[in-house]
């Protein structure tokens, strides 16, 4: 009973609230940022009593046995392999000194080596090619059996070693095929090694205690303590909905029925709630702090929301892209640069006006003792190799945008005094990370190729680089999903992982097998090393310190 008032009051406020945001899309009202008059009003829902636990949630180390000989240690010449397309062997040393009788060259997208090995074991294996490329940056993607396995990075044009570690194998012969990835010609490979892997460190999982904002909830405490606890020895399941649908959507339903699990982890985007996305006639995202406080209060799942932020409406329509299409640099002739440096007063505040709308709802799950993984500017240097932003709010370039994150951290924790907020950073770029005061998680959107199933290691393994400071590494957006038991060997542990929706998810209606096989669904949502709604503990009364519960708890 008290579950349903305090959902009916929920809804009272989201009413209200909707009356508040409706002329916010209004670009002719200009506000004064620094007034009284734009912070939000609040009314704190009182919550029931906490009473701390753990329940039986495993909290262990995972510690995988290593079955491969601890002296194994052996190099196979590639160039013995069966060649395909126009891949051919050259034995000349214009790439430096090679081994055998030549290395093997990789021009052409249908061009590519199997070599059969015979693995002594199952287990982790170091694996590491002789190789170099004509153009820095170029990756080989390397099959086991006809299966994506790893990709690796080649930067050096002579021939070096280029590795990936603890490389999950099984036991008998296999044929590893090597071909070049992403239309990347030149790659060539003189030999491959594999050798017993050392254990995962898992001194790596051990993350920064406190969050960001030290004003932040007991939920919002409780909850990032839970992640903090379970990295390294969970990744926990997600998914966004679409249409911001929360857990009636499609996707959850089509997931439960192929898997029978569902996902721990709800997504949602602000994206309707812009501004100029209300002024042509959007729900407003009236929506998503419904969806958010019933997947929190009613299912005990995990709420993480991001915004696809459409530009003001006054500069709309650039390049004869339609304004839903706003939150794109080429669809907005909005500069974020000309904004900051006050050659656009107006557009200064409109940003602010922006960010005080989507205040109003993060404010209602805030009162409504909601804790947010929240995810702003999102992929905000686009593709760190290319350089090639595709948001707006990432193509004034790194300075601009990170001071558009500090304004935002500013506004939302300093004067509208949101305080249940998990600041997720997803910029891809390093030169695009604001600083440790201003974020509390690391993550990256990815969208591997259909059917790879890989770990995606050398991005987990990039995604830390920003900061030495060790944060919780997440997989914020994804295509593909990763096969956990590869991701648990090679120690691309990520906290989470979160699926978008439509396509990558659904297939007329269905769940598809475009992006990841029907069995790797059921595999992934199935490991014991994967949560699922199903297997979180009670978040809303998860300890706020697990070391000293556990000492007065024993």
């Amino acid at each position: 009973m008290f579950g349903l008032l305090k959902r009916i009051a929920s809804l009272c406020i989201v009413a209200a609230i909707l009356v508040s945001v409706a002329g916010c899309g209004d670009s002719d009202k200009k506000k004064d940022s620094s007034s009284e008059a734009s912070k939000i009003k609040r009314e704190t829902i009182e919550t029931e009593p906490v009473v701390e636990t753990l329940g039986d949630f495993d909290l262990s180390d995972v510690v995988i046995e290593n079955k491969v000989p601890a002296d194994y240690d052996k190099t196979f010449e590639v160039e013995e392999g069966k060649l395909s397309g126009e891949a051919t062997v050259s034995s000349k040393a214009f790439l430096g000194d090679f081994t055998g009788k030549g290395f093997v060259s990789l021009f052409h997208d249908a061009d590519k080596v199997d070599l059969e090995v015979d693995l002594p074991a199952e287990g982790s294996y170091d694996l590491t090619i002789m190789s170099c490329a004509d153009q820095s940056g170029s990756e080989c993607q390397i099959l086991l059996d006809g299966a994506m396995l790893v990709s690796i990075k080649i930067d050096s044009t002579s021939l070096e070693a280029n590795s990936h570690e603890k490389v999950l194998l099984p036991a008998g012969k296999h044929k590893f095929t090597f071909a070049p990835k992403n239309d990347m010609k030149g790659i060539y490979i003189d030999s491959m090694k594999l050798a017993c892997a050392k254990a995962v460190d898992l001194e790596q999982f051990n993350v920064k205690e406190e969050l960001s904002n030290k004003n932040a909830t007991d939920e919002t405490k409780r909850l990032y303590n839970f992640l903090k606890d379970s990295y390294g020895k969970y990744t926990i399941s997600g998914q966004y909905s679409s249409n911001n649908e929360g857990k009636d959507c499609r996707e959850f339903s089509e997931i439960k029925k192929a898997t029978g699990k569902t996902p721990a982890m709800l997504g949602l985007d602000l994206i309707e709630a812009s501004p100029s996305r209300v002024a042509h006639g959007s729900d407003g995202g009236t929506m998503v702090p419904l969806q958010a406080m019933d997947w929190w209060n009613n299912e005990g799942g995990i709420v993480t929301i991001c915004w696809h932020w459409n530009a003001p409406d006054k500069y709309l329509g650039a390049n004869g892209k339609p304004w839903y299409e706003g939150f794109r640099q080429e669809a907005t002739t909005f500069s974020l640069g000309d904004a900051l440096r006050g050659e656009d007063k107006e557009g200064y505040d409109l940003l602010i006006s922006d960010i005080d709308a989507i205040a109003k709802f993060l404010a209602q799950l805030d009162d409504n003792h909601v804790p947010i993984l929240w995810r702003p500017l999102h992929e905000g240097g686009g593709d760190p190799h290319w350089k090639n932003p595709w948001f707006w709010w990432g193509a004034s370039g790194a300075e601009s945008y990170k001071e558009l994150w500090k304004i935002m951290y500013d506004r939302l924790t300093n004067y509208h005094h949101i305080n249940n907020l998990i600041w997720v950073w997803n910029g891809q770029d390093p030169s695009y990370y604001p600083g440790d005061e201003y974020v509390d998680i690391l993550g990256y959107d990815i969208y591997a190729d259909e059917h790879d199933s890989s770990s995606q290691k050398e991005t987990y393994e990039f995604t830390k680089t920003p900061t030495e400071t060790s944060m919780i590494v997440a997989l914020s957006e994804n295509g593909a999903l990763f096969d956990p038991d590869l991701a648990f060997n090679d120690g691309a542990r990520w906290a989470w992982f979160c699926t978008w929706n439509g396509e990558y998810t659904l297939k007329d209606m269905q769940l598809s097998d475009q992006y990841t096989t029907l069995d790797m669904w059921k595999k992934v949502y199935n490991s014991e090393r994967v949560l699922t709604l199903d297997e979180l503990p009670d978040l809303k009364n998860y300890p706020l310190d697990t070391e000293k519960f556990l000492s007065e708890n024993k």
